[in-house]
């Protein structure tokens, strides 16, 4: 089996989660997890990501009549190009593929009669309407929401995610398949440095997530100010605007923006928990990667989060400011509490494989491939 991997409109440094599960998936079919054989179809911004991994069970196939250029506008003017012509970007495509699997959604080269596979990690654009720009809801219900109803089968990260682009999308429950993200459990694991960022606090809880609205960071501002701890602070990475986030911080709160991802696991290892007071995610990988590092983690007991941490983590309501300050105050302050949750957590994570995510994945390819073939 030969199964083209479109990133086409991937473009590295951009696109979040999505670049996580590209990067975590074509490792582990690199590595013979996944198809027999993929060919990762890439752009000039894509292929200095993919071509290191090149080998036995993986080729890289450059697109050059894909043009996407450098700005948010050449990407869209591309991408509409596409669409209107895909046969101009069909050439240079190779003619043996089985199926193709569009991992960052965008349908992105069509190719007539070759059954597709579409990933689609989450429906906050639905759920959450207020994040998102009318001009981005636009282009994600035309790029997102056609893309998953017209694909074979349909691919998400959590049963959450799956229960919500069925209702959302009106798509068949039994075409959207969710399989579960791994982790990188070479970079995530106990056993090594703490950071040594400059003028970190000796105690820190923990709390990376970029500065948008679903990210709660107001109420978590709100809460860590009524916290009983007076030596304990709260580190924030991410990007977004810091400075309003900011303006209601104490001066036990530090926002260190973005950080290099190596940076990521030693700061967890020195926290004194995680804290994921997210109000909606379609996976939430940072809890799984505290737990792997051996970190309490207190989260949201909603959605996909709650599905993802399981009893692995201290649950609480993410709309209710009591309930953080006591999720906080306990996970620092109660040590028969931290020592559970550090041994839960480790078994947790150690489910989550980036080799059991491709194994499912070859696993879906192969139903797609045979059904086709019986048309």
């Amino acid at each position: 089996m030969n199964v083209g991997f479109s990133l086409l409109t991937l473009f590295p440094g951009q696109a979040g989660g999505a670049e996580t599960y590209v990067r975590g998936l074509l490792a582990a079919y690199a590595a013979g997890a996944g198809p027999e054989m993929t060919t990762a179809l890439v752009s000039r911004h894509s292929a200095p990501a993919v071509e290191r991994l090149a080998g036995p069970h993986l080729k890289v196939q450059h697109v050059p009549s894909y043009r996407p250029g450098d700005s948010d506008l050449t990407r869209l003017l591309a991408m509409g190009a596409a669409r209107i012509t895909p046969a101009r970007t069909a050439r240079d495509l190779p003619a043996n593929l089985d199926l193709i699997h569009y991992p960052v959604t965008v349908p992105i080269p069509r190719l007539p009669g070759v059954a597709r596979v579409v990933s689609l990690l989450d429906v906050q654009h639905h759920d959450l309407p207020g994040a998102f720009s009318a001009a981005e809801r636009r282009f994600r219900r035309w790029a997102y929401d056609d893309s998953a109803r017209q694909a074979d089968q349909v691919i998400t990260i959590t049963s959450f995610s799956a229960e919500r682009i069925a209702e959302r999308l009106g798509i068949d429950r039994a075409r959207i398949h969710p399989i579960h993200l791994g982790i990188d459990h070479e970079r995530f694991t106990p056993n090594g440095p703490t950071s040594d960022l400059p003028g970190l606090p000796e105690r820190y809880v923990y709390y990376p997530a970029n500065a948008w609205p679903h990210k709660n960071h107001k109420l978590l501002l709100d809460a860590f100010s009524q916290t009983k701890d007076p030596s304990l602070h709260l580190i924030l990475t991410g990007s977004g605007d810091s400075a309003a986030l900011m303006r209601s911080a104490g001066e036990r709160i530090h926002h260190l923006g973005h950080v290099a991802a190596d940076q990521v696991a030693p700061l967890l290892r020195g926290a004194q928990a995680l804290i994921f007071p997210s109000l909606y995610e379609g996976f939430g990988l940072p809890p799984l990667e505290a737990m792997a590092c051996g970190c309490p983690v207190a989260a949201s007991n909603t959605g996909a989060v709650a599905e993802v941490c399981g009893d692995a983590a201290l649950l609480f309501d993410p709309g209710d400011i009591d309930a953080l300050v006591e999720a906080i105050d306990r996970v620092v302050g109660d040590e028969t509490l931290r020592a559970d949750l550090v041994a839960r957590g480790l078994q947790r994570a150690a489910q989550f494989t980036w080799e059991k995510t491709a194994h499912r994945h070859r696993d879906l390819y192969k139903l797609v491939a045979e059904r086709s073939l019986q048309r």
